[in-house]
């Protein structure tokens, strides 16, 4: 889920002083369809945006906020469904096993700022901590985030929900040619903050890629200045040429990043390695990129290949750190 989208729906809904129920997992276990972290914003005429899992449990849900805002009912609550037909509970209609806990939060005017600064934080990439209570809303810019997600719960009327907003995952493409389009336009929807460098002024394609947040023509030689390490960073390699393929991974093969990909065939993936090892660029360091790129699905169109290297980009992210 696109998440400058999602709060840009709940803004405009708040702007218009239209009621807007938020409906956020803040728990769940076993094989639950929605996990800690999904969100789906409900208005009282059934316009809705974002998942909490999806099925009979999620129309449901949406039915009941749509009740609620409709009386007017302005306080917090809390809700524990559960996917299977036995055992103690409330049952959420869907078999899956498992269950989530779900936190029914009506949004009305006075969580504008609060709204307004977390999208002030999306837009530009910035972390902060996004706190959910009994009383409302609350965003706080900061440069150490707490937990990723995190729930505790003392009762009914005191409990919090909290996770890192504001910084997303950012993903830079160096090279803005007809791949690099087609991936910005994949990530966008995965909500990775992308950066797009290319050496080439006036490239049409970089002038058609309207999904990334940064775009910069930048020299290949001091590329590496460009491209922030850490484990919110991705990295995909793939220029124009070989040459130029070959200088930018011998500024960042050591590197500390989570994804470092590079496109290309066996062949030229092969002599690269070898001009660079000959560089003195270490084998561990060449060991972790991923070359030829993307999963192997034979991909051979621009947006073919972006998709293979979407889903491998996903598959690390996904990966315990």
């Amino acid at each position: 889920m696109n998440k400058i989208q999602f709060w840009e729906f709940v803004h405009e809904c708040l702007q218009d002083k239209e009621p807007v129920m938020l409906l956020l997992v803040v728990e769940s276990g076993g094989s639950s369809p929605g996990r800690p972290g999904f969100k789906m914003a409900v208005t009282m005429d059934g316009r809705s945006h974002g998942t909490i899992g999806g099925g009979i449990m999620e129309k449901e849900l949406v039915d009941k906020a749509g009740k609620l805002l409709g009386r007017g009912t302005g306080h917090p609550q809390l809700l524990k469904l559960l996917h299977h037909e036995g055992g103690a509970g409330k049952r959420s209609g869907m078999i899956c096993s498992g269950w989530q806990r779900l936190a029914l939060l009506p949004l009305a005017g006075t969580d504008s700022d609060a709204v307004d600064s977390l999208l002030f934080a999306l837009k530009r990439n910035r972390p902060g901590c996004l706190k959910f209570t009994r009383q409302g809303m609350e965003f706080q810019p900061r440069k150490n985030p707490s937990a990723a997600v995190a729930f505790t719960f003392k009762s009914a009327e005191e409990w919090l929900y909290q996770e890192e907003a504001g910084q997303r995952p950012t993903l830079t493409i160096i090279g803005g040619g007809h791949v690099g389009l087609a991936l910005s336009r994949v990530m966008a929807d995965l909500d990775f903050h992308i950066v797009v460098l290319d050496d080439r002024s006036e490239l049409a394609t970089m002038a058609a890629n309207t999904y990334a947040q940064e775009k910069q023509v930048a020299s290949y030689k001091s590329i590496g200045k460009h491209v922030s390490e850490g484990s919110q960073s991705y990295v995909v390699i793939m220029t124009f040429g070989h040459l130029a393929d070959e200088r930018v991974l011998g500024q960042l093969a050591q590197k500390k990043l989570r994804y470092l990909g590079l496109m290309g065939s066996p062949a030229k993936i092969a002599q690269i390695f070898a001009h660079l090892k000959k560089k003195g660029v270490g084998a561990a360091s060449l060991k972790k990129v991923h070359a030829p790129i993307g999963l192997p699905i034979h991909s051979h169109t621009p947006e073919e290949i972006a998709i293979s290297i979407a889903a491998e980009i996903i598959q690390i992210k996904n990966q315990p750190k």
